[in-house]
């Protein structure tokens, strides 16, 4: 599905996907307008600062920085998180049968984009069943509705599957292996319970020092506040709720007690977890943004207390969000002007050493093994892991190297594709760059090891 909002967007202007920063940040942030739109109109958030808060909150979602580092695919993949929102729309509303229809092709289009994307469906669901959920509404009532989403998200996956097999029977390929893609969903029974239990982990204690690092520094502790206010308020409405029906309140703290797995649904689907698919816990925030809006309404006479409190928590929290953001754009801008500057380097001394021509092949050898120790890695940002910005400055510039030559340096260079070389005696003897000798030509080869 991606490869074909790609192929739209090549057909309608008619020119290639890139990477516009411009361009497709106005397109990115056209569609999270459209999705904080969607949600408050589910959720029926009537309060406006709630509704700046939420946006601000969920573009500044770190998330959105590791979407970013994948700008040539942000807006697509937005796309992707709008049909999703709007499946969940239309799956919560009282709405006839052939909206129900266009849910589930939505909501597996939005699979088909980023399978992630299932956490947000979920996750909304239940927080959208939290809100609606009243002591005077019939138990079946309740039931029926849980149903008919339980039926519409069994036809999401339904849905996504059966397209996603005929695409590869029809063009003989196999689902590939990259981030687990191939394997996402397979698990056993013991393997799914501990899965669950990592999730619940997860949302307690998130993620430290890897690529789904989204809370480092204080942002730790704005989370545990967050989640501190979150919890305070699901147990009030749930003794409220109980009072008048047991039954209810019952049913009402189960939906509270899924949130956790529905926003990390994504650990439960995949082993490898990184900053581009955990959007869903960014829900978390929505479900207190909710819960604050309903409290705004009651009686209870500490309310504009706890309003004025927890969107200050929320407004640090989206302004802490947007510095690390911008933390880890100023990581990779700085390792990009790096790259640039030590392949300028290196590329004069390939152009400079006897014999070169431009028919020369060129191979890289001993990339990571004896890294150069020249390379300054940025120790002051160390603390960034979110995906791709958290790369050392060495990783940054031994990744992707051909193509980063090309396009940032304006070297094509004549690449050799036969043997690995680093068998042959007279390489393994080269130093390593950018000692003298590290450079040489080696049965008709230019090696730089």
């Amino acid at each position: 599905m991606l490869h074909l909002l790609c192929w739209m967007e090549d057909l309608f202007f008619g020119t290639g996907n890139a990477s516009l920063p411009l361009f497709n940040g106005m397109v990115t942030f056209l569609c999270m307008a459209v999705v904080c739109a969607l949600l408050a109109d589910l959720l029926k958030i009537r309060n406006r600062v709630y509704w700046v808060l939420m946006g601000c909150l969920l573009i500044s979602f770190p998330m959105m920085a590791a979407l970013f580092s994948y700008m040539f695919t942000s807006h697509p993949y937005m796309i992707g998180l709008v049909m999703m929102t709007l499946s969940a729309w239309l799956i919560c509303r009282e709405s006839p049968w052939w909206a129900k229809v266009c849910a589930v092709l939505l909501g597996a289009a939005s699979v088909g984009v980023y399978q992630a994307y299932l956490s947000i469906l979920l996750a909304v669901l239940l927080i959208s069943d939290i809100m609606e959920l009243r002591a005077e509404e019939s138990i079946r009532s309740v039931l029926r509705r849980a149903g008919i989403q339980a039926l519409c998200v069994a036809g999401v996956l339904l849905v996504y599957f059966a397209v996603n097999r005929l695409f590869l029977i029809k063009f003989g390929v196999e689902m590939t292996s990259y981030q687990g893609l191939d394997r996402m969903g397979v698990m056993s029974p013991g393997t799914f319970l501990e899965r669950c239990g990592k999730a619940y982990r997860v949302f307690l204690s998130p993620d430290r020092d890897t690529g789904a690092d989204m809370y480092p520094g204080t942002l730790r502790l704005l989370y545990g506040l967050q989640l501190g206010m979150t919890g305070l308020l699901a147990v009030r409405r749930v003794f409220r709720t109980a009072k008048k029906s047991p039954g209810h309140g019952v049913l009402l703290a189960l939906l509270f007690l899924l949130i956790p797995l529905g926003c990390n649904f994504i650990y439960v689907m995949s082993e490898e977890v990184h900053g581009l698919m955990v959007f869903g816990q960014a829900m978390q925030f929505v479900l207190l943004i909710a819960l604050l809006d309903e409290l705004d309404g009651s009686a209870f006479r500490g309310r504009q207390a706890v309003s004025l409190a927890a969107s200050l928590v929320l407004a640090v929290t989206s302004v802490m969000f947007a510095r690390f953001d911008n933390q880890c754009y100023l990581k990779e801008t700085l390792q990009q002007q790096e790259a640039m500057s030590y392949y300028t380097t290196l590329i004069t001394r390939i152009k400079s050493h006897e014999g070169y021509t431009p028919e020369t092949e060129i191979c890289f050898v001993n990339d990571l093994t004896n890294p150069d120790p020249t390379i300054y890695d940025l120790e002051e940002m160390s603390f960034i892991h979110l995906n791709l910005y958290g790369r050392s400055t060495t990783e940054f510039i031994h990744s992707y190297k051909e193509y980063f030559i090309r396009r940032w340096n304006g070297f094509e260079a004549n690449w050799y594709w036969g043997e690995d070389p680093e068998a042959w005696p007279e390489v393994q003897a080269m130093p390593a760059y950018p000692a003298d000798g590290s450079i040489q030509t080696v049965n008709g080869v230019l090696i730089v090891k």
